[in-house]
């Protein structure tokens, strides 16, 4: 089941990007759609990224893995950071645009756990 979760999240984001990318193109300017499919695209792969190092680190015994995971986690960090730094100042990209594109991780992942809060909910209701 949390497999599961975490597909429907994943693929959220890369339609949630697409989506408010397609909107942002429609209702404001062709600058703007770049700005969120590009921030879109930096939320989604630093997702499945941090998704595939935390299986990797709970996969094995916790100790030996722990530091490199956080080594990896702060260059990953960093890296993201020198990345937005770089686009807002010399990228002329649309920093709402870019803001709106990043969250596109929170509004799926919200949007995925109402949906299972809801289910679970009238499942549970069903059943007493």
């Amino acid at each position: 089941m949390d497999e599961a979760i975490l597909k429907r999240i994943q693929l959220l984001n890369w339609v949630l990007a697409a989506g408010l990318s397609a909107a942002a193109w429609v209702c404001f300017s062709g600058g703007m759609a770049g700005a969120v499919l590009v921030g879109g695209i930096i939320a989604a792969v630093s997702f499945g990224w941090l998704q595939r190092d935390l299986r990797r680190l709970f996969r094995g015994p916790l100790t030996a893995v722990k530091s490199r995971f956080f080594i990896k986690y702060y260059a990953r960090l960093s890296l993201l950071a020198v990345l937005l730094f770089w686009l807002i100042r010399y990228g002329r990209i649309q920093t709402i645009g870019l803001l709106l594109g990043l969250s596109v991780v929170l509004l799926s992942t919200a949007a995925v756990m109402a949906a299972e809060a809801k289910r679970l909910y009238f499942s549970v209701k069903e059943a007493s």
